[in-house]
């Protein structure tokens, strides 16, 4: 029998012994079907040894693969094991081998992300299944842009507990259900037994495919069954029950930021997201969770819940079971390098300081997806780095030397192809289109792929990448400052004024220049780089921001600005920052709406003086007490556990008291508070009067200061230097 469906979800086995996979076939309903299957793990070693090591396994063969990316085909033994004996098995050889004669690969590549390399699956994909003979394979394509998602049925889910103390518990009964489905809005409510039962009818009736549920990972979802079971009531959020293990959260570093991730909450044949733990999700919607289970092989629960450098290994996998390279159990080699040529190397990315102030008539000229590029154009990858075969006539690496394969195309530009030829293809379909909805669409997916591609640069230097290098992560920056350099000197030579740059993009003006001028310089520095390289912009005006502690000394990545198309444009100020109480970014927001109006410096000048104004209304809406508490709230990540902090620090008082309450904190997680004369209160755990007026204000005026005092400084002369402060005394 052959049946056909988008493959919308899989699991493996309750036995263990095989994945389960979830078809949905438009408005007949989902199926489930059972594949028998076990996961591939490969032995390298002496060939005395493998011999031996067959006879131990009746499930295994010989076969020929690489070791390494651009190696040398050498034969392996693979072995068939069960889903749930895989890492034992391997430890075991590689135990039996003394930890040196036997190497063990592919023993982490996780189950289910093998399983769809294999039969040539992804997520959403339309799947023919021929039962009889165990016959799996896509009947689209990962390529597609247009593909169709209509067909996925979503709900949200938001639970109400009737919290007795000030944190909610398991033991809090349900006071309401609200959820959401294709439009339709219901309020459950009543005695608890009815809400269960309801949402229970909600579930069969509805039948999504897909449950957003806030907070799902870490309470939400336990809490319901939790509660459910309490009652005697049979609740089934999925489609087949599932055991959940629970467990403490993991905490990870990632670009600097640390990131708390609960362990996930998993259904059968039905795909919960929880928004508060995804970072694909909270960035760019279902429609970009999607687009990353696509592209890059991963399971739309997995792919709401992965890391970018998760996803970025999975793009690698893949491209590694298409060329039979096997996977080491553990990162290649370590380099090792003297600290004179560390000084030289590993020098990162190029940035040209800005003199601060505000300029006129400046242009941004950006590189297009720099890193990837370069990894793609340069084939810059950890075999391709220094290759034997291109000793003579490689593709030279500028500054530190050596070279990348000429013939042999590398593993992670191959990876990273995909995503980056979508990604561009998209923009460029955005660009073309009438159709904002369309647009919206296409917009969260190419975003979704920016954030993976982000991590491929990172994650070739990154001390636990199965194929990363040092070297080749030096080679990338290396290629990247000899493309800016190249881009000043065209740019110079032209007759434009570099006003600032960094890494990826340079700001550049000239007396007179209009945008055919700019888009002229962008082209050449195409040509001359052999890089994609866009005009982001034309700045009407644009301020670069000094020190706050230095006003003589540059800070890169802190400026605001306005295009010429009215657009406002500001990095590195408190309306960027994740931390600023919303009262301090409506205002911030509101003085720089005012200021992107004028059209001269004279005019900049006076605007900012009368934006003055905007600042004091604030102030005394907060003296007054008319502000809406909530506008006040300030919300940080630890960065370590609240009792680790040595400094009395706000986010470390508030986090202690939320622990003293009972609720769970630690490193990754998100605190928020309000500042009162007694201190940090968390937020909404204090009196909506009780807050410092003092506190805020004095965020209000550096705000405003971040703003004005740039603007008056370079408007003005000399001997008119406004204080902020006075200027509401």
């Amino acid at each position: 029998m052959t049946v056909r469906g988008r493959l919308l979800d899989l699991n493996v086995s309750p036995d263990g012994e095989g994945v389960e996979l979830w078809l949905r076939h438009g408005e007949r309903g989902v199926s489930r079907h059972a594949f028998r299957w076990r996961p591939t793990i490969y032995v390298t070693g002496p060939p005395e040894a493998l011999g031996g090591l067959a006879r131990r396994f009746e499930d295994c063969e010989v076969v020929e693969v690489r070791e390494e990316p651009g190696g040398r085909p050498v034969e392996a033994l693979a072995i068939r094991v069960g889903i749930r004996e895989r890492r034992r098995v391997a430890a075991e050889i590689e135990e039996l081998g003394g930890y040196r004669a036997l190497r063990v690969h592919n023993a982490d590549v996780p189950v289910l992300q093998q399983f769809l390399y294999e039969h040539g699956l992804f997520p959403t994909a339309l799947v023919e299944l021929d039962e009889s003979a165990r016959r799996l394979r896509a009947l689209d394509s990962r390529e597609e842009l247009d593909y169709d998602v209509g067909w996925m049925r979503v709900a949200e889910v938001e639970v109400v507990p009737e919290v007795r103390r000030r944190l909610p518990s398991p033991d809090d009964p349900l006071r309401e259900v609200r959820a959401r489905f294709c439009g339709e809005e219901v309020v459950l409510e009543g005695d608890e037994a009815s809400v269960l039962e309801g949402l229970k009818e909600l579930l069969v009736s509805w039948d999504p495919d897909v449950l957003l549920v806030r907070d799902g990972d870490p309470f939400a979802m336990r809490y319901l069954l939790h509660r459910s079971s309490e009652l005697g009531i049979d609740l089934e959020l999925g489609r087949a029950p599932f055991r959940n293990a629970s467990g403490p959260p993991a905490v990870y570093w990632s670009y600097g930021r640390v990131y708390r991730r609960h362990r996930p909450f998993r259904l059968r044949g039905r795909v919960h997201i929880d928004p508060e733990n995804s970072f694909a999700f909270s960035h760019t919607g279902l429609h970009g969770v999607i687009e990353v289970a696509r592209t890059c092989v991963v399971p739309l629960h997995d792919a709401a819940r992965y890391t970018i450098g998760q996803c970025m290994t999975s793009l690698q996998f893949e491209v590694a079971h298409r060329r039979r390279v096997l996977v080491p159990s553990r990162p290649r080699r370590t380099l090792y390098f003297r600290l004179r040529d560390l000084l030289v190397m590993d020098r990162g990315g190029l940035t040209l300081d800005h003199r601060p102030g505000v300029y006129w008539n400046v242009a941004e000229i950006d590189f297009q997806s720099m890193y990837p590029m370069i990894i793609t154009r340069f084939n810059v990858s950890a075999e391709t780095v220094n290759c034997a075969c291109c000793a003579v006539d490689g593709i030279p690496i500028p500054e530190i030397g050596g070279h990348t394969c000429r013939r042999v195309r590398g593993l992670v530009p191959e990876a990273i192809e995909l995503p980056l030829r979508k990604r561009l293809a998209y923009k460029r379909l955005i660009s073309e289109l009438n159709d904002d909805q369309r647009a919206g669409i296409y917009r969260a997916r190419a975003d979704a792929l920016k954030w993976v591609l982000v991590s491929s640069f990172g994650y070739l230097g990154f001390r636990k990448a199965k194929f990363g290098s040092r070297l080749a992560h030096m080679a990338v920056c290396a290629h990247a400052r000899a493309a800016l350099l190249r881009a000043v000197r065209v740019a110079e030579e032209m007759g434009f004024e570099v006003i600032h740059g960094i890494v990826d993009s340079l700001w550049v003006r000239k007396e007179g220049a209009g945008e055919d001028e700019y888009r002229e310089l962008a082209a050449e520095v195409e040509r001359a780089t052999g890089l994609p390289v866009s005009l982001e912009g034309i700045y009407r005006w644009i301020a670069f921001l000094p020190s706050r502690r230095d006003g003589a000394r540059p800070v890169n990545g802190r400026y605001f600005g306005v295009t010429t198309d009215g657009r406002l444009k500001f990095r590195g100020i408190e309306a960027r920052r994740r931390d600023v109480p919303e009262l301090v970014r409506r205002m911030q927001l509101e003085i720089l709406s005012r200021l992107s109006e004028a059209r001269s410096p004279e005019e900049l000048g006076r605007t900012a003086l009368e934006c003055v104004e905007v600042l004091r209304r604030y102030v005394a809406a907060l003296l007054l007490g008319r502000v809406d508490p909530e506008l006040l709230v300030i919300t940080r990540t630890l960065s370590r556990d609240p009792e680790e902090y040595r400094v009395r620090c706000a986010t470390a008082l508030a986090a202690r008291s939320l622990a003293a309450m009972g609720a769970e904190v630690g490193a990754g997680s998100s605190v928020s508070y309000v500042l009162t004369p007694s201190g940090p209160l968390p937020y909404p755990c204090f009196s909506p009067s009780g807050f410092s007026a003092e506190a805020y204000v004095r965020l209000l005026v550096r705000a405003a200061s971040t703003l004005l005092l740039m603007v008056l400084d370079s408007a003005l002369t000399p001997k008119f230097k406004y204080d902020i402060e006075s200027l509401i005394l």
